[in-house]
């Protein structure tokens, strides 16, 4: 496998929110752990990543879509367990 140099770039791609409830939940629970070491890097090397920036938004994005799909058309809010 050859040894790539480049940094790593993030993906502006905001994630597909027509996945199952379950998957988006997963990846709302892998993007608040991106977060919380992005978040602990800045304050060690006292610099703001702009990636942090896209990390949040993407949690917004899932945080708002898994509201909608715990919610019925007529508003009602589905008991889901405490899943977070």
């Amino acid at each position: 496998m050859d040894k790539s140099k480049d940094r790593p770039q993030p993906s502006f791609d905001p994630p597909d929110l027509t996945q199952p409830r379950a998957i988006l939940a997963k990846l709302l629970e892998i993007e608040m752990q991106r977060l919380e070491t992005a978040v602990r890097i800045e304050r060690e090397r006292d610099i703001v990543f702009p990636e942090t920036s896209v990390i949040i938004h993407d949690i917004c994005k899932l945080t708002a879509a898994i509201e909608r799909k715990d919610t019925d058309s007529a508003g009602n809010i589905f008991d889901i367990g405490g899943i977070f």
